[in-house]
Parts: C-alpha cells; sequence; structure tokens
C-alpha cells in the first residue's frame, strides 16, 4: 500500500503557534464574558473562596457535536481560580461531583448505544437526540461550610449542556435551574458575605429564582469559552481585565415572554413544520416593538469602568451616515473597553419596521480613568431598508429616520433625524422561497411617534431620493468564472469522473491520497492523475475538529487512534476496533487544535478586530495540519433560546452576525487556498427532528433576518463556501432550492465559490441528489460510493442534466485546484 500523505507530526511538544493562540484565546475569553449584575462583590484579590457548582471543576468548554474541539488541554474554572492565587476551600464537594459526573457519563454512552440499535438510517444524523446533562451536584452540607469559614467569597457555577441535533428540554431544567441548585444558592447565599452566580452554558437559563433568594451579590455569563476558559475568568473576577462583553441576545424574564414560545419546536406537539409568526419581530426586535420587557436587553454588559457616551458630529453624504461618537472613562480607579451601538428607528408606511434596528457598532480601545476616544460608526441607508414582496424590491419609505447611539438597545440617546423626501427602491430583486400556505404573523401597532426614540434629536439631514440608484440583478444561470487550469482538468472528465468530484469520499474513507486524521471527510482522490489532490473539511466553529493521535505503520498504512468525535463510540457499528491503530507497532503522529470560545461568546465581544484575528489564528492551524474547508462559522439567527445549538451562532440580530461571520471569515481565508464555509444555508433554528423539520415563513422574514447576515459574510467576507442546512424552507429543502443556492446566493450577492450539502442532508426520504447539483448545491456530502449511485439515477431520471453536472463539477475542481494542498504538493 502507498503511503498516505498527511501534515500531523512525531513532535509532541507545544507549538509556538500553540503558545501564541493560548494568549489570544485567552484574551478573547475576558471580552466575550458578560458581567450581567453587580453590587461591588466583583473584582476579588485572591483568597481562600468556596466553590461550588457543576461547571466549577468541570466546566463545559463547548455544545456537543460537530462544534467539539480536540485540544491539548483545557483550564476550568477551578483551575483558572488556583492559577490566579486562590485558595479553594470546597475541595471535597468538587471531587465528590467529578465522581457523580463519571458515573453519569457512562450511564449515558450505554443508554444511547442501546437506542442506536432501533434508529433508522435517515435518522442516524439525529443520534444525539436525547443530549447529556450535567448532573447538578449533591447539597451544601454543613461540612462544606465550615470548611470554607474565613473564605472572601462564594462562587457557584450552574452548568449546561446542549448540541447537535436535540432542543433543550423545558421538562428536564435544560433552561431552568433546578430546585437542587436553588437550595444550594440559598445556602451559599446565607452562609458567606459575598455570593457570584456563574452561568456555564452556551444561551440563556431562566434567572427567576434569584429574585426570591436574596443575597447574590454578582452574575456573570460565562458562556463556553474553551480552552482558556478558567484563566480568562480569573482575570475578570481579580480585575485583571475588566469585563467589556455585551449580550448578542435578549434574557427574558421569562420563557412565555418570547413571541409564540410554546409553538417552538417539539413543545406544539410535533416537529413537522415550525411557523415564523413573528415575522421580523425576533429577539430585541420584538421586545421593543411589542413594549415586552426583558431581563437583560441585547446588547447589555456591565463594567468595573463606568463609561460616558455621546455625539460630536453626524454627516449624511447622500445614503451613508458617518456619526462620530465620544466615549470617556468617567471611573477614578479601573480602566476598560465600551461598546457603542448605533440604531436606526424608521418610519412605518407600506410596510410595517420593529421600533429600531442595529445598524452599525464598535468598541474602544482600554480607556484608562479620565481619559476618551472618538470612533465613528458608518452605516449606508441601502442596508436598512425593509423587503416589499409585492414589487420584490427593498425599499426605504418617505419620513423620518432616527438615529440613536448607547450601551445597548434600551438605553439609546437620539442623536440626528434624517428625512427622506421619497419612497425609493433601493435594490429590484426576484421573489424567492414562495410561502405555500396561510400565515398568521403577529402585528405590532404601526410606527407613529410614540415608538420613536424620545426627545427628537436636534440634527436634522436630508436625504433626497434622486441620490439613491436602484440595484438590478442579472438571474441567468452564472457560470464559473473561466480558469484555464480548472478549463484544462474539466475536459478530460468523464461522466463517472465528474460523479466522483460532486461526491465527497466519506468520513471513514481509507484510500485517500492526503489526510488529516479527524476531518469531517474529504474531496475524492480520483483525479490524482490529473494533478487534483483530495482535499480536507474540517469541523468548527470553534476551532478545527481534528483527531488528536494517530499512528503510521511501516507499510505506510495511517490510522486513527482516539475519535474526533467522542460519541462517535457510542454508536454500534459505526466505528470498529479495526479502524483504530496502535502506537506501539508503529510512529505516533499528533495534531493539537485550538479549541477557541464558541460562537455565542465571540459575539458577545463585539469586537471585528479581535474575531478576525482568531480566524487567523485558525488559519495558521489549517495551514500547519492541511486543511481547506473550515466548515464554519455557524451563523444562524438565535431565534428561539431553546434550540441546541445556539452555542455555535452569533446572535438574534442580523447585522452582528453577519459582521461577525464576516470578520472570522477575512481572518479564515487571509492564507491562500483556506476557505471558511458559512453555514448552515438557511434558516436552521431548531434541532429536533432537523433533517425533515419545514421552516414556513414569510419571504420578507427569510431575506430581512434568515438571510441578511450570510450576504455580509459573502459581500464583506468573501466567503468561499456555503454549506446547506437540513431543513425544508417553505416545503423545498435547501439544497434542492435553486432560489437559494442560485438567485440569491450567485445572482443577488455575487458568490463564485462551492455550495456543499450538510453531512448525510440527502437520501430517499430527504433532500434529492439530483435536484440539489440542478439548484446549484456543488459536493453531496459526506458522499460515497451510495450517493453516486442515488446521482446516478436521478440524472437517468431527469432530476439533472450533464450540464448542470458539469458545472457543479468546474467549481468543486476550482476550489480544489487553489487549496494549499495543491500550491505544496
Amino acid at each position: 500500500m502507498k503511503t498516505v500523505l498527511t501534515k500531523a507530526t512525531p513532535g509532541n511538544d507545544i507549538t509556538p503557534l500553540e503558545s501564541a493562540n493560548r494568549a489570544l484565546a485567552r484574551e478573547a475569553v475576558a471580552e466575550g464574558i458578560v458581567l450581567l449584575a453587580n453590587d461591588g462583590a466583583l473584582p476579588v484579590a485572591p483568597c481562600p473562596l468556596a466553590l461550588f457548582g457543576a461547571g466549577a471543576a468541570s466546566t463545559i468548554k463547548g455544545g456537543t457535536g460537530s462544534g467539539e474541539v480536540n485540544e491539548r488541554y483545557s483550564v476550568s474554572i477551578e483551575q483558572g481560580l488556583v492559577n490566579a492565587g486562590f485558595s479553594i476551600t470546597t475541595d471535597k464537594w468538587l471531587r465528590d461531583y467529578e465522581t457523580l459526573l463519571e458515573k453519569k457519563q457512562e450511564e449515558f454512552r450505554k443508554a444511547l448505544a442501546r437506542k442506536m440499535l432501533t434508529t433508522s438510517a435517515d435518522d442516524r444524523i439525529n443520534f444525539m437526540a436525547e443530549g447529556f446533562q450535567y448532573p447538578y451536584g449533591r447539597k451544601i452540607a454543613e461540612d462544606d461550610i465550615k470548611a470554607s469559614e474565613g473564605a472572601c467569597a462564594c462562587i457557584y457555577v450552574v452548568a449546561r449542556q446542549a448540541g447537535e441535533s436535540s432542543d433543550r428540554n423545558l421538562d428536564k431544567f435544560e433552561y431552568h435551574l433546578s430546585q437542587d441548585e436553588i437550595d444550594n444558592l440559598k445556602t451559599a447565599a446565607s452562609a458567606f458575605e459575598k455570593t457570584i452566580l456563574v452561568i456555564n452554558s452556551g444561551a440563556p437559563v431562566d434567572l427567576s429564582p434569584i429574585d426570591e433568594i436574596g443575597g447574590i451579590n454578582a452574575v456573570v455569563f460565562f458562556c463556553q469559552q474553551g480552552m482558556e476558559g478558567g484563566n480568562g475568568f480569573a482575570d475578570i473576577v481579580t480585575g485583571a481585565v475588566s469585563p467589556s462583553g455585551c449580550l448578542g441576545a435578549t434574557w427574558p424574564l421569562k420563557y412565555e415572554d418570547i413571541p409564540c414560545a410554546m409553538e417552538y419546536s417539539y413543545l406544539k406537539g410535533h416537529t413537522e413544520f415550525e411557523e415564523y409568526k413573528e415575522s421580523i419581530y425576533v429577539g430585541y426586535r420584538y421586545y421593543d416593538s411589542f413594549g415586552v420587557k426583558p431581563r437583560y436587553e441585547f446588547g447589555y454588559g456591565l463594567s468595573y469602568a463606568n463609561f460616558a457616551i455621546g455625539y460630536s458630529d453626524v454627516k449624511l453624504d447622500k445614503t451613508v451616515v458617518t456619526t462620530t461618537v465620544s466615549i470617556t472613562n468617567t471611573s477614578s480607579v479601573h480602566s476598560g473597553k465600551k461598546t457603542v451601538q448605533l440604531y436606526v428607528s424608521a418610519p412605518g408606511g407600506k410596510l410595517r419596521r420593529e421600533a429600531k434596528g442595529l445598524a452599525a457598532f464598535g468598541k474602544t480601545d482600554v480607556l484608562a480613568p479620565g481619559e476618551s476616544q472618538n470612533i465613528d460608526l458608518v452605516f449606508d441607508f441601502r442596508e436598512i431598508a425593509g423587503y416589499d414582496e409585492s414589487s420584490s424590491s427593498y425599499i426605504l419609505e418617505k419620513g423620518d429616520y432616527i438615529i440613536s447611539i448607547g450601551e445597548s438597545s434600551s438605553k439609546v440617546l437620539s442623536a440626528a433625524v434624517v428625512t427622506l423626501d421619497e419612497t425609493v427602491m433601493t435594490e429590484v430583486c426576484s421573489n424567492i422561497c414562495p410561502i405555500d400556505r396561510k400565515l398568521d404573523e403577529i402585528v405590532p401597532v404601526p410606527n407613529d411617534t410614540a415608538t420613536q426614540p424620545s426627545p427628537m434629536p436636534s440634527i436634522s439631514l436630508k436625504m433626497n431620493a434622486s441620490d439613491i440608484v436602484t440595484k438590478e440583478h442579472n438571474y441567468d444561470q452564472p457560470k464559473t468564472e473561466a480558469d484555464p487550469k480548472t478549463d484544462a482538468v474539466l475536459k478530460k472528465l468523464s461522466l463517472s469522473d465528474m460523479l466522483k468530484v460532486v461526491n465527497g469520499t466519506g468520513i471513514f474513507d481509507s484510500k485517500q491520497f492526503f489526510r488529516v486524521p479527524g476531518a469531517a471527510a474529504h474531496t475524492t482522490s480520483h483525479l490524482l492523475k490529473h494533478g487534483v489532490p483530495d482535499v480536507a473539511l474540517c469541523d468548527g466553529p470553534a476551532g478545527l475538529r481534528l483527531q488528536r493521535t494517530s499512528v503510521r505503520y511501516k507499510n505506510g498504512k495511517l490510522k486513527p487512534v482516539d475519535t474526533a468525535l467522542r460519541l462517535h463510540d457510542s454508536i454500534p457499528g459505526l466505528v470498529k476496533k479495526s479502524m483504530y491503530g496502535n502506537v506501539e507497532k508503529g510512529t505516533p503522529l499528533y495534531q493539537y487544535a485550538s479549541a477557541f470560545p464558541v460562537g455565542t461568546a465571540l459575539a458577545q465581544t463585539w469586537n471585528a478586530g479581535l474575531i478576525e484575528r482568531i480566524g487567523k489564528a485558525i488559519s495558521a492551524e489549517m495551514v500547519e495540519y492541511g486543511v481547506t474547508f473550515w466548515l464554519a462559522p455557524g451563523m444562524n439567527i438565535q431565534r428561539n433560546p431553546l434550540c441546541g445549538r445556539n452555542f455555535e451562532y452569533y446572535s438574534e440580530d442580523p447585522l452582528l452576525t453577519g459582521k461577525v461571520a464576516a470578520a472570522i471569515t477575512r481572518g479564515i481565508q487571509s492564507n491562500a487556498g483556506c476557505y471558511a464555509t458559512i453555514k448552515h444555508y438557511a434558516a436552521n433554528n431548531q434541532e429536533t427532528n432537523r433533517n425533515k423539520s419545514n421552516s414556513i415563513m414569510s419571504e420578507r422574514t427569510l431575506r430581512e433576518i434568515y438571510l441578511k447576515g450570510f450576504r455580509i459574510a459573502v459581500e464583506e467576507g468573501g466567503a468561499k463556501s456555503v454549506m446547506t442546512s437540513y431543513n425544508k424552507i417553505n416545503s423545498v429543502y435547501t439544497p434542492n432550492s435553486y432560489d437559494l443556492c442560485t438567485k440569491a446566493l450567485r445572482c443577488e450577492w455575487g458568490f463564485d465559490g462551492v455550495v456543499m450539502t450538510d453531512w448525510f442532508s440527502t437520501g430517499e426520504t430527504l433532500a434529492n441528489n439530483g435536484l440539489a447539483i440542478k439548484a446549484g448545491n456543488d459536493l453531496i456530502m459526506p458522499g460515497g460510493r451510495g450517493y453516486i449511485k442515488m446521482l446516478k439515477k436521478d440524472m437517468k431520471d431527469g432530476r439533472c442534466t450533464i450540464d448542470d453536472l458539469r458545472l457543479c463539477t468546474a467549481r468543486v475542481l476550482k476550489s480544489a485546484l487553489e487549496s494549499r494542498i495543491v500550491k505544496e504538493m
């Protein structure tokens, strides 16, 4: 057997890249933690400290499923506090918890293995539908309190896990606090002078009980912070870094305050379809427009420092607004960073608009006490146009547009009013994804002066409709950009060759020429004779999901030693013992990737520059290990806090989502031949029955909320790859949607890269392979012989043509030929 090429190496020492990425990860942790409440209990100097809760010593660094990362080691909250000089007084409670956790995890694995024996092939992708939940731990005992006499404070860490294929269950305390936790918090609050509640979860948790407990002095949303979480947390607790994180999603007072709350996912009694009745009123758009008070609003986050925010100038250049914002640190002790946000309230007319929408944001450098900084917040009015389905166009309606600046969606100051003289179309489109049933959308009171910020601003500017050029699109079938090398290879390919190109080689295929151990799949190595090697596609979005250890035998064969996805071990028949190698019989090879904070935590930094640096750091690891496609960023909208995969996603707001995704995409693609894959395109907002659920929504909702972030990532970030989602939109599976894969993505946004399916999203009862190729979904994943056979039959039945196949083949070829692997061969 020929030697399989790989960039995994025998060296097992910590590399300079690992060390640099750890420092960057720690920086991101401190900026992404959100301080929700504080009566002065924080910061606190190193001292004896009582520490309890599921996330204290067994801190959850990220969600489950494809979003896992196999780093060398991660730092728990306990270890981070010890590293910072705290002495932990509750060692017995923490060690008891670790024993309990290990027992529960083993029980879960065995139960999952039994369940998988009766799971159908098409539903194997949902093998994690019964997600593991961390136990709460035993009651705090009198002995625990006695052992903590003299402790300066108590930190209690509530932990919740969620992940792929499983939405959070309201009946299992996955969103609420359990009675055991409530009782423990009461005990802690009465026993200690300072009690700090920490939430180690990828999404909001109901905090209603703390209103009755009393004695909770501070609340911290730690989120899930990757490998340096504990050290970054300690930086915040000690005051080495002042908190500057701000929420990217609203925390409601109670779950029922969320629009259509009890109709979400499984709560309505079935998961066949999901009606998006809330229309464009997602997150703060709903709370502001319908007058519902949240617990913590969008953009909210406290600091140890105090800041004054004002504006010094607002300029209008045709449709582009530049607002110069001044930020001053008014505190006498603490330095810190501050995020500023700009919102626009649009006039109501033909379209009902939200009370206000985020249009721009920025973040200061670290400001010392008394120090000031000016930031220019810039946006184009055409970017905030509303979509009118009747004319299939984006429009700005005549009237007053109020510009507000502030520190959250609820704390803003009116800065200027811009008056548009006439209604104007900014962009003429073609209707997409027509709804096929009646949908009763919720409706707020019409926009009027009562919904506008008060008092009215003193700066008044005029915008002329005549200055706005209407953008129009050509919807002819786009061809891949001419490339001589691609064309030369394409001309030599047979039908059989092309069928192999548009299908991956599967997860466990052992015949690759080049391999990245732990990759989610590779493209075909069938075209090696034409100079086209297989390239690797690896999961994200908190880093690269790779296999830490492999072994190469003397005959050149390469085998894994550990699994890239932990739960694979629990699936009967999927991973056989023969697939694994023995390091004692060959040369061990290593790959250690960096586990950065999850998507939600990254967005909470509101720092596009920092996020782009993280993209560059991940890209450097892609180069080091030979990865071509990073299957991230995940950028679906956080529509409901129960979505199991919210930890991977950025925000409830499409602008923040798009700007963060564009930043990390630029970082990933800063190395030529490395591609970001924005996913899951689109409206993948629940995990339960994700591969069969039908997302029913208006075209306006789809375009303004669920596609806008993807558009920003393509147009501003230059994304080279897109992954379609499992679900249907208005009864059409997304891989089969020409409207999504071609009309919107390619014709309107100018995308010229590869579109791929999500893993196992096509099949006999799922999306159709031939229709996916017809729609412009270029690559069927994970592929394999079975998929090639299905696609061949679809072609025979007329679901796609040889020309469709050739076009998709060209796109996949071009990406492979421009990959770093080709350059390094």
